[in-house]
């Protein structure tokens, strides 16, 4: 299993696993099936208002900005996720940590024309095949690489609010209040990852996290009498309770 470490903005070193040359593939000719299905669909419906353009216009740069806008504008409002990345379960993530911006996405569609449009996809091929993180050049110009995102693995705030036994609980750490949803997202993901892996990277990642929040939450060490896993499951209880 081939991953890459992201060092998060929490300062969290978190694997990840990189996605398969064939589940890259697979994503990508989905993506393509349904633009082109799409496309043709409605210029068929719209024939009495296209058939004054041009058919060059019609038939080959219509369906090439459709092919890349469709690519942009899906993973820039789809959390770095087309139609096709979701259904094989694959992402697009920055090397650097931070979350991909517009400029990041549009230069990846862009870069589909070289890679994939006018090569038949075999640059693409060959280099997401050998590369040290499967980038195709697309990802190296934008610093991006697509993972593999399982159900297990990625989180939204319904998963963290259907944690059990917060009704019971009472609150140690009122100034949980300061973070966000997105803070306690990561929270549970590096829980989820230790239970998954349980290897001395993830256990160290979680207890980073741990005394990052213990940090800034103003907590001495005598203080937090629990193991660092122990810790952030009360922090996200504690958030929890606190704020809904």
């Amino acid at each position: 299993m081939e991953t890459v470490t992201i060092q998060t903005t929490q300062n969290v070193s978190i694997d990840y696993q990189l996605a398969k040359t064939g589940a890259r593939i697979g994503g990508f000719l989905i993506d393509l099936t349904l633009t082109v299905f799409v496309y043709y669909f409605l210029a068929f419906a719209l024939n009495s208002f296209l058939q004054d353009l041009d058919e060059t216009v019609v038939f080959v740069f219509g369906p090439l900005f459709a092919f890349l806008a469709y690519f942009f504008l899906l993973e820039l409002f789809n959390r770095g996720q087309t139609l096709g990345k979701r259904i094989v379960g694959t992402k697009v993530i920055r090397l650097d940590g931070r979350d991909p911006t517009p400029a990041d996405f549009l230069t990846r569609a862009i870069f589909l024309l070289p890679d994939v449009i006018f090569s038949a996809g075999i640059p693409a091929v060959l280099l997401v095949s050998s590369g040290r993180y499967k980038q195709r050049l697309g990802d190296m110009v934008a610093g991006t690489a697509v993972i593999q995102s399982s159900v297990s693995s990625s989180f939204t705030l319904a998963d963290i609010l259907s944690i059990r036994n917060r009704d019971d609980h009472e609150p140690e750490f009122p100034g949980v209040q300061r973070y966000t949803d997105e803070d306690m997202i990561v929270v549970k993901q590096a829980l989820t990852r230790l239970q998954q892996y349980g290897n001395t990277a993830h256990r160290q990642a979680v207890r980073q996290l741990a005394i990052k929040i213990a940090d800034q939450l103003g907590l001495d060490k005598k203080e937090v009498k629990y193991t660092p896993e122990k810790f952030l499951e009360i922090i996200l209880l504690d958030y929890i309770v606190l704020t809904r």
